[in-house]
Parts: structure tokens; C-alpha cells; sequence
């Protein structure tokens, strides 16, 4: 018998033997195929074990590398890729020098003293963490288009076995809510990091799955737990959580993420959900009906749905409403009134709304998850012209809080989660109207309405919305539900706060 010859094989190479393997498995064993591709049979097995790990670690970029071995500093490299991690998502250079002297600074904070960061050891933790910074004259790195081939090629596998309706991708960004277009100039450029910027910011978080047939209520994050403008307010359209400084973290993603997968299994449903490599986002999670899967690092602009459009649409639609509130005031001086957390939601919800599927399914199919061939759809508004850079203002807006290397450390061996305050900031409480004055100014709108073309399902609402009005006084607030008087699908769920 020929002894076959062992052989390191890449990533690549052992990617190609499990599509061979997943192909013929059905109708040639182990042993047949071992001797087919010309290797030992425990080789076989052994990559067939071991498919997870080898796909994982291929969709990281480095196909070609053959041996994965965990380096001497293995807490130090983890720290420091966090911090890589979230200087990429502020979109700041990184160099060799650069990376060096931060590996310094995380070793003598994890008290190693025996750590040197030479170039010998640069190129290994770089090629052991996918790690690259090279630009070309377009500003991406050949190795992150490699890094969008390779992941492109095992999409296909990945959601097979999934519906369109069941595949979704979540994203957060910042959100700079009160801002004004006159007012916007004053804020180019900003991080928000702290100062008067990050006082008006709001993290939001959306998901939608691929053939946008559901949108998700949106997560909002503010600053105070229970805002004055939210005193009076039974429901919101959106669910509302707070942070001391309006940050995602990995407890309140987790507990989204907990709360999602038990929503789907009380539907019997797998579904698989796509996210970015935000620090807020958990590297491992028990799910029982999620598959969680993260998309390369180096390449979320290129293979992120949310970031191909749907934030853009969903921001546009939110600045477009703000700019008709400071027309409204610039007309009509009388009715200007602070703009509020709440008008921030209702605006939110209302743009979230407005996303149309066709949208979704195009920016899931530029990302490789959808087959669907849409028309371009969803023009910029027309007024938003007027103001250039008005609605990316807070594109560079960073939903999470961008830590200090020595905030890294000690999160790396405490995982403490800063506790929620109270600040309310400039926010206002919102009085409570009577059902006359509400009554009044659905009359107004029926009014308005009326005089526009094609607006009889707009008036059917206002009915709808009128005769839940009237019934509140003879019915009690658990009897009564707005949805019970509309035939479409507008849901106001009761709003959540934290605790």
C-alpha cells in the first residue's frame, strides 16, 4: 500500500476539499474520496471535523495561511485588536509604528515586561489577525478586496438553507436628533466623544431582514432614563433604553439579541442575522433559534447592508422632517417649541416607516444576499438639496463608546458595565392634552387633508385615530387599544423604560 504524504494545507485548500466533500459525500466514503484527492484518510476527517473553525477562520481573509497557532502574547494581541477594531470604525489611519506603540503601551499596562514589538512580530500578529493598512490610490487595500472575494465565495453556503425573509442584518449609528440646518455647519467633523455634540446625540438601532418584509421596531438610546418629554407618554413606536452617555454596549445588544431570538422561536422560526465587528457585539452568544454570524472587519462598507443605503434612506427621511419643522418655525414663529427626545422617536419611527422594501432587497442584494435584481429606487428628497451635507453630518458618529487604551485593559479583566444616570439635559416635559384640543386638531388635519389629491386613506386613518380619541373616556386604558381601530397593521406597542 502507498503511504500517502502529510501536507500542510491553507485555508483555501481545505475550503476546496470540503466543497468536494459535500458534493460526493452521497456517493463516495471517506476512504474513496481520501485516495480521490490524494490524501490520508485522518486528514479527511479531520477537516471535516473541524468545518466550522476552518470556515470561520476563512472568512477572516487569510486563506492562504496554513498553520493558526495562538501567539506568546495572546492577551496583549486581544486588547490591541480591540483597539484596531475601533480606530477602523472612526475611519483613522493605522501604520506599523502606530500599532507598535500601542502593543508598548497594552504590555506594560498587562504588566509583561518581556514583550518587544519588532518587526518580526508585527508581521505575525498582523498575518495571524487578518490585520492590514495598505492603500492603494482609491483608498481600499487589495488585501480588503480579497477579504470581500473570499467572503462573497462562502455566502452562498452560509444562507442556503434560509429564506429571504429570514435572513437579517442589525446596525446601530449616532444621531445628532436636534439638529437643525442651520445650525449643522457647527458640527462637521465631530466624533462626539463628549462637549455639546454628544449632549444632543442618540444611538438607534435598526434591523430588517432581506426581502424587507419586516422591519424591526427600532432600539433608541438616550441619556436618561425616563426623559421630561416621555413623563405623559404611554407608548412609543420604538423601544426606548438608556445609557449614561447614550452608548450601545454589550449588555443592552445582548439582552436586544436574547429578546429577538425568543420572539422568533415563539414563531418557530431560524432565522440568521448578520452583524459588524462593533465592540458592542458579542464574539460568542448561547441562541437558540439566531444564527449570529460577523462580518469582516475590514470590509462592513462594502458587504453590510445597512451601510449600503438603508441608514442612509432612514437618516435622509429624519432630516427631511426636521428641515419641515424649521420651516414651519421660520414661517410661524409662534408655534416654535424645544425639540424634544420624544419628537426625536416619533420622527424615527415615522422615517423608519417610510423605507421601502425595494430599498432593503437592493442593498441586501449589493451585499451578495439576495439574487434580486432591483431598480435603482429611493432619489435623495429634493429639499435636502438645499442643505449639502445635512443629512451624513453624523455618518462619522461612532454608536459606541470609543475607550482609551487603558479603558481597554481594564475591561479586558473586569467586563464592568457603567450604570445608566438620570441626565435629562435640555429636554422638556411634553403637557398632556385634552381629548377636546386633540379632537380640535384632528379637524385641523381633516381639514388639510382633505384639500390634497388622493388622500382618502389618509382621512380613513384620521377617522380611525378620532373615534379612539372619543372612546377614551367611557373605556379604560386596558379595554381600549389604538390598533383595535385601525384594519392595518400600525402597532404602538407600550413603551419600555429601563431600569
Amino acid at each position: 500500500m502507498t503511504t500517502i504524504k502529510r501536507k500542510a494545507l491553507s485555508l483555501q485548500e481545505k475550503i476546496e476539499i470540503l466543497k468536494v466533500f459535500d458534493t460526493k459525500s452521497q456517493t463516495t466514503n471517506q476512504t474513496q474520496l481520501a485516495a480521490e484527492l490524494n490524501l490520508p484518510v485522518s486528514t479527511l476527517r479531520t477537516i471535516i471535523k473541524k468545518r466550522g473553525e476552518i470556515k470561520e477562520k476563512y472568512k477572516l481573509g487569510s486563506a492562504q495561511r496554513k498553520k493558526h497557532k495562538v501567539g506568546k502574547f495572546d492577551k496583549l494581541e486581544k486588547v490591541l485588536v480591540e483597539w484596531i477594531h475601533q480606530t477602523r470604525a472612526l475611519k483613522l489611519p493605522i501604520n506599523g509604528p502606530i500599532i507598535c506603540e500601542k502593543a508598548r503601551i497594552i504590555a506594560n499596562g498587562l504588566k509583561i515586561t518581556d514583550f518587544n514589538a519588532s518587526s518580526g512580530w508585527i508581521d505575525r500578529f498582523k498575518n495571524r489577525n487578518g490585520i492590514v493598512y495598505r492603500q492603494n490610490k482609491n483608498g481600499e487595500s487589495p488585501e480588503a478586496q480579497q477579504t470581500v472575494d473570499t467572503w462573497m465565495s462562502t455566502l452562498p453556503e452560509m444562507v442556503q438553507n434560509y429564506e429571504p425573509r429570514d435572513i437579517f442584518n442589525a446596525d446601530e449609528f449616532g444621531l445628532f436628533f436636534k439638529l437643525m440646518p442651520d445650525k449643522f455647519h457647527d458640527f462637521e467633523g465631530d466624533t462626539c466623544h463628549d462637549g455639546r455634540a454628544s449632549r444632543e446625540r442618540l444611538t438607534v438601532l435598526a434591523c430588517a431582514n432581506c426581502d424587507g418584509s419586516e422591519k424591526l421596531r427600532l432600539l433608541v438610546i438616550g441619556k436618561a432614563k425616563k426623559p421630561p418629554s416621555l413623563n405623559n407618554v404611554r407608548s412609543l413606536p420604538v423601544t426606548y433604553d438608556a445609557q449614561s452617555r447614550a452608548w450601545m454596549t454589550d449588555v443592552r445588544f445582548n439582552y436586544w439579541l436574547k429578546a429577538l431570538d425568543d420572539q422568533v422561536q415563539t414563531k418557530n422560526r431560524q432565522i440568521i442575522l448578520f452583524i459588524d465587528n462593533c465592540p458592542a457585539h458579542p464574539k460568542s452568544i448561547e441562541l437558540k433559534n439566531i444564527k449570529l454570524v460577523h462580518i469582516p472587519p475590514n470590509a462592513t462598507s462594502q458587504l453590510q447592508p445597512m451601510n449600503l443605503g438603508i441608514i442612509k434612506v432612514l437618516k435622509q427621511g429624519y432630516r427631511t422632517r426636521l428641515i419641515h419643522r424649521y420651516l414651519q418655525e421660520s414661517e410661524e414663529p409662534a408655534s416654535e417649541r424645544p425639540f424634544t427626545v420624544h419628537d426625536a422617536i416619533l420622527n424615527l419611527a415615522a422615517s423608519w416607516e417610510a423605507v421601502k422594501p425595494e430599498t432593503i432587497q437592493k442593498c441586501f442584494a449589493t451585499a451578495g444576499l439576495s439574487n434580486n435584481v432591483v431598480d435603482e429606487v429611493e432619489e435623495e428628497p429634493e429639499i435636502l438639496h438645499a442643505f449639502p451635507g445635512y443629512s451624513s453630518i453624523d455618518d462619522n458618529v461612532a454608536p459606541y463608546e470609543i475607550q482609551s487604551i487603558e479603558h481597554l485593559i481594564e475591561n479586558f479583566k473586569t467586563k464592568n458595565e457603567d450604570l445608566s444616570d438620570d441626565d435629562q439635559d435640555e429636554d422638556v416635559s411634553t403637557p398632556v392634552l385634552s381629548s377636546a384640543q386633540a379632537l380640535s386638531a384632528i379637524n385641523y388635519l381633516r381639514r388639510y387633508v382633505s384639500s390634497l389629491d388622493h388622500s382618502e386613506d389618509a382621512l380613513q386613518k384620521l377617522n380611525c385615530v378620532e373615534n379612539f380619541v372619543i372612546a377614551r373616556p367611557t373605556k379604560s386604558i386596558s379595554q381600549t387599544k389604538i390598533s383595535d381601530y385601525f384594519n392595518t397593521c400600525m402597532y404602538l406597542p407600550k413603551v419600555k423604560y429601563s431600569t
